[in-house]
């Protein structure tokens, strides 16, 4: 151990030295005149501590310090990690060999230099996927069978490993560079990387694998499957998918539809998957013949459930002989099918909107009746029949551009009865709606949810444009809307879904009526498009648009269905699985491994009035029978949760119970969701040099190619034994430090105390 005193001053020695004469020369300057009168002792006694300050304050200018350093010999350590991913058993290496074959030609190859190699430092040999395995370096398994590559996860593991008392000269990261894992290994390579980084341990990979690796052997896979997770009892209910076919050209395969059958099952037990029957209306399977060696297939299939319930649905293709790859030639999601239809009735001009919304009965059991409204000079012959109001009739009533007038006042009066007992309202923007129709007050101003003003009725003269927006709306949910059951345009991307829609033509000018009403749609430049109003049992809907039949023109006619077929699910309370007193609802239904999913459950009244107060116990109870609790987070009519365990693909179901004031609600509510069984090892095995390349250049060190790994290991043979001595420098400073701070205080104290006794202060 070795000892030094070393100065560092606060600024360069000239200016430190300039202000230090200048201390100095004030107060010898400007201090003696005004004490010259005070005893000779007690004169020199406050010049002194005056300039003890003074002192003081340069010396702490100067920062001076005493170094102690100790110098610590310590072991020099290589770590060589090699890949072991199913990834590395893609035949694209030399002489068609398996990437981890050659990864372990490679290292039997260096033999002799890494027994030459170890005289001079430590050789730790890793196998890794998601896991770090010490393995022997000259013998790694040619059979690599690890789920997924995380190459993050195992340089952050590799880091606790190093923290020995060793030092690491280097990590050789043999792999194909594919970053595939799923939560909790999916840790992001180049952040373990800066750790590294941070304290100087360059990674010096070795890649295996071609980046533009063409999908070889004969293989057909179910890459996507689409069906509307609510349909009704004897509707045909529509499912789409898409086959993704490599190297099958002239190959002909049968593609099914398959649903689970429930026959003897509990709500809690799984039934087994059969083949749809064929009835009229069904279309349970398709011949399907691959005309290029890669391509992807749109296919369309269709059944009839004639039982109400939630069902699993798959669609199957069957193997092909020399297809080695099976698992995925199937592909499975969740539906619920509902009893009963919906009886809607629909009052509107001739717009262009009634050419396409009553589409809705073709994609639900939706039954919509449309009157024409009559206008102009033949409004008189518009007949609105007072039986459309009977209790029962219609579960929910669309008005469009149809002035109040048309209706009668007891018309009027017996919708808002319906409208109070359940059945939903929606009213659509147009020039004679809402206040421009005079239904100001009128019996339904209470249950629309936006704010009418007669002063705004539209008159026989021209249209009130100030009452218009009359320009592009481009229509996106709100925050709120993006988490509710009307808004869901598709299981991804809800928000993104709804920016590809084709914009709105224009909107009334509309605010909601008070703080229970929620926004649900928005234009992108803020504008309010879609009002929700919810209390006791009834539920409204304001639009203030008309124009979504151009979404179907422009070929989102999925999109154009899907929003108004959940409009009028929701204003009829049935977007739920059931009608029971407790309930849960997963959307969407299928999930990767490893993702969190999203549960929402709640409890109502026989009226239908959500609870509140509700005690709820949620449990996850995934595919091998292992129960897991999920914590509830209450909100004003529903409560929420998230699982996030769902690390093993298959069924899971979730289970809701329910107690208020101590009593338990009866009727358990329960409904389940599906991880895919994806393989993101084999999916898509093309390797990735350039995240390889990225390391290095973060760590400092470089890309070694598998055919230059021998010359690598030559240099570091040459290199000797690595001189990794090091000094540990133990700083104490002088000046910033209790007794300093007390020394100068003191100082300062003194001389003010004197001067004060003398009378100077």
């Amino acid at each position: 151990m070795s000892t030094r005193f070393v100065v560092e001053p606060a600024w360069s020695w000239p200016v430190v030295v300039l202000i230090a004469i200048g201390l100095v020369t004030l107060v010898l300057l400007t201090y003696p005149p005004r004490v010259r009168h005070l005893p000779i002792g007690t004169r020199r006694t406050l010049i002194g501590l005056r300039l003890v300050a003074a002192a003081l304050l340069i010396f702490a200018m100067l920062r001076p310090e005493i170094q102690y350093s100790e110098t610590d010999t310590r072991d020099a350590v290589l770590y060589v990690l090699g890949d072991k991913s199913r990834s590395m058993t893609t035949p694209d290496g030399p002489g068609g060999k398996t990437r981890r074959e050659t990864l372990a030609t490679t290292l039997s190859g260096s033999k002799d230099r890494f027994e030459e190699l170890r005289k001079l430092l430590e050789i730790h040999y890793f196998d890794f996927d998601s896991q770090l395995r010490p393995a022997e370096l000259n013998g790694p398994q040619l059979a690599p069978d690890g789920d997924w590559t995380a190459i993050g996860y195992s340089l952050d593991e590799l880091l606790k490993e190093s923290q020995h008392g060793k030092q690491v000269i280097g990590i050789v990261l043999m792999t194909d560079g594919a970053q595939r894992a799923v939560a909790p290994f999916d840790m992001a390579p180049q952040t373990a990387a800066r750790r590294f980084q941070d304290i100087q341990v360059p990674v010096f990979p070795v890649p295996f694998g071609e980046s533009d690796v063409a999908e070889s052997g004969l293989d057909i896979a179910v890459e996507d499957l689409a069906v509307d997770d609510l349909v009704f009892v004897r509707n045909s209910v529509p499912v789409d998918a898409r086959i993704k076919v490599s190297g099958a050209e002239g190959r002909r395969f049968s593609v099914q539809l398959l649903v689970e059958d429930r026959t003897g099952r509990t709500v809690y037990e799984q039934g087994p998957l059969v083949v749809v029957p064929s009835v009229p209306g069904a279309r349970p399977s398709v011949e399907v013949t691959a005309t290029r060696s890669s391509q992807t297939i749109p296919v369309s299939l269709s059944f009839v459930p004639e039982l109400p319930g939630e069902f699993r649905v798959a669609v199957r293709v069957t193997p092909l002989s020399g297809e080695l790859r099976t698992a995925n030639n199937q592909r499975e999601t969740l539906l619920t099918v509902q009893k009963g239809g919906l009886s809607v009735k629909y009052y509107d001009t001739t717009r262009d909107e009634i050419v396409f919304l009553p589409e809705v009965n073709s994609a639900a059991k939706i039954q919509l009746d449309f009157q024409w409204v009559r206008t102009g000079e033949f409004a008189s012959r518009t007949k609105i029949d007072q039986s459309d109001f009977e209790k029962g009739r219609y579960d929910v009533y669309v008005i469009g551009d149809v002035p109040a007038k048309v209706f009668s006042n007891e018309d009027l009066r017996l919708l808002a009865q319906r409208v109070d007992e359940g059945a939903g309202l929606l009213m659509t923007g147009g020039f004679y709606s809402f206040s421009l129709g005079g239904y100001a007050g009128t019996p339904l101003e209470p249950l629309l949810p936006v704010v009418l003003d007669p002063r705004e009725i539209q008159g026989e003269g021209a249209i009130a444009s100030d009452l218009h927006y009359e320009r592009d709306l481009q229509m996106v949910p709100t925050e709120s809307g993006l988490r509710h059951f009307v808004m869901r345009l598709t299981n991804g991307d809800n928000e993104a879904a709804w920016k590809r829609l084709p914009p709105l033509l224009s909107a009334n000018k509309l605010r909601k009526k008070n703080a229970l009403v929620e926004v649900l749609a928005r234009s992108t430049d803020g504008v309010p498009l879609l009002f929700a109003l919810e209390t006791g049992r009834s539920r409204s809907l304001a639009f203030a648009a008309h124009s979504t039949w151009r979404w179907w023109m422009h070929d989102f006619r999925d999109e154009h269905q899907r929003f108004w077929r959940q409009l009028i699910l929701w204003l009829a309370r049935k977007e739920f699985d059931s009608d029971q007193p407790v309930w849960v609802r997963v959307s969407p239904r299928n999930f990767n491994q490893g993702a969190t999913i999203p549960i929402e459950f709640g409890a109502r009244d026989e009226l239908g009035k959500p609870l509140a107060d509700v005690d709820f116990q949620a449990k996850v109870i995934d595919p091998e029978g292992n129960e897991a609790s999920v914590a509830a987070l209450s909100g004003r009519d529903r409560s929420f949760s998230e699982f996030k365990g769902a690390s093993t693909p298959g069924v899971y179901r979730v289970v809701v119970t329910a107690t208020k004031d101590g009593n338990v609600i009866p009727g358990d509510a329960t409904t389940r969701f599906l991880v895919d069984s994806t393989d993101p090892e084999l999916d898509n095995p093309a390797a990735d040099p350039a995240l390889l390349q990225t390391l290095a250049q973060q760590t400092g060190g470089r890309v070694i190619p598998a055919e230059g790994f021998d010359e690598f290991l030559d240099q570091l043979i040459a290199a000797g034994p690595p001189n990794l001595s090091l000094t540990q420098i133990t700083r104490v400073t002088l000046w910033d430090n209790w007794w300093y701070l007390t020394a100068f205080v003191l100082a300062m104290t003194a001389e003010w105390f004197i001067r004060k006794r003398r009378g100077l202060v």
